[in-house]
């Protein structure tokens, strides 16, 4: 239902140059707004973050693979699992795991930290979203690992699942509830109940979606890594050269971001097709080109033993599964608080 003109209108027309515009009403205020700068800044925050986690020695890290090993051995130990630590790894039997920095928090929370300390708001709203939220990122990491282990331990066939499942679905789950929150406590002051079951629908939405995708791209992800394969193959060919990867990994975990954004989107009841169609072919186009890539860098590590690149593919991989996201995410709520009732995203 489109929104009526009123027959006054006393607000002067900006002014347009007669090659005419190329952004739309809604996405020209964007670029003018304050919105969009915070969503600029935000992202190539991260984006610096996440290059310089990777371009750092594995020791700058280390310690923080081995905090989180020690407290994930405390905890089994604390339910009664005869866990040991050394290091960085975590073993019961002939289980063990082995934390590397993608199991540890430090992503979520590094993406959090940048999206409050550049959201335009007042210092006592981002101190409060930053003392309540990264304690909560902290312990649904936790969680998750101890769920893995603990599944893993009874049937080591389900791991690959639940680590793709809980590492990707849930992680992404907890850090948009937790920016959802946060953002309706800084618009209202409060939870108000209406917007909260708001919340909640998106919420509940995004979570059957996603769990219904993720079956489905755990059957069919394969046939993508073979069409990126196809492609890469293609384009060493105009240069002579050959690149067959062997296909033999179960799942493969970075694809799974697909699904994250497909949820997402598709759990915007409220926002038209006609604003849906282009998000997904923006972020689905993003996903395949920073898979593609890394499919180039794979290749190009196993076949020609070049690394050069390695870095840069593994920052892009990491802004795939939590940037790209969280970038929707901010356009779905700008969204929102335009004034056009047919988009409210989140409250239908």
């Amino acid at each position: 239902m489109e929104k009526h003109k009123s027959k006054h209108r006393h607000d002067k027309k900006p002014a347009v140059s007669k090659r005419g515009c190329a952004l739309g009403p809604l996405e020209s205020n964007m670029v003018r707004s304050s919105r969009f700068h915070f969503a600029a800044v935000f992202t190539l925050t991260c984006i610096a973050f996440y290059a310089i986690i990777q371009a750092l020695p594995p020791s700058f890290i280390k310690p923080i693979n081995e905090h989180t090993a020690f407290i994930l051995g405390l905890v089994l130990n604390a339910l009664g699992i005869h866990a040991s630590t050394a290091n960085d790894t975590v073993s019961e039997g002939g289980l063990a795991f082995r934390l590397i920095p993608e199991c540890t928090p430090i992503f979520t929370v590094g993406l959090f930290i940048s999206f409050v300390v550049f959201y335009p708001t007042t210092f006592r709203e981002k101190a409060t979203g930053l003392a309540w939220v990264i304690p909560a990122l902290y312990l649904g990491n936790l969680v998750r690992l101890v769920v893995t282990f603990l599944v893993s331990r009874y049937d080591r066939s389900l791991f690959e699942v639940f680590h793709v499942f809980l590492g990707q679905i849930f992680t992404m789950l907890l850090l948009i509830l937790c920016c959802i929150l946060w953002l309706r406590w800084v618009d209202t002051g409060v939870l108000k109940r209406e917007k909260a079951m708001g919340t909640a629908r998106f919420l509940a939405s995004f979570s059957l979606i996603s769990a219904f995708l993720f079956l489905i791209w755990l059957k069919v992800h394969h046939e993508y890594i073979r069409l990126l394969d196809w492609l890469m193959n293609l384009g060493f060919s105009l240069f002579g050269r050959s690149a067959g990867l062997a296909r033999g990994t179960l799942v493969y975990y970075e694809t799974f971001s697909i699904v994250i954004v497909v949820s997402l989107i598709l759990a915007a009841r409220s926002v038209p097709w006609r604003r849906k169609i282009p998000m997904l072919g923006a972020g689905l186009g993003l996903l395949f080109l920073i898979h593609l890539f890394h499919r180039i860098d794979n290749a190009l590590m196993a076949l020609y033993n070049i690394t050069a690149i390695q870095p840069l593919d593994l920052t892009g991989l990491i802004i795939g599964q939590y940037v790209v996201p969280v970038l929707l995410l901010i356009y779905l709520v700008r969204l929102q608080r335009q004034d056009v009732p047919t988009v409210n995203a989140f409250n239908r």
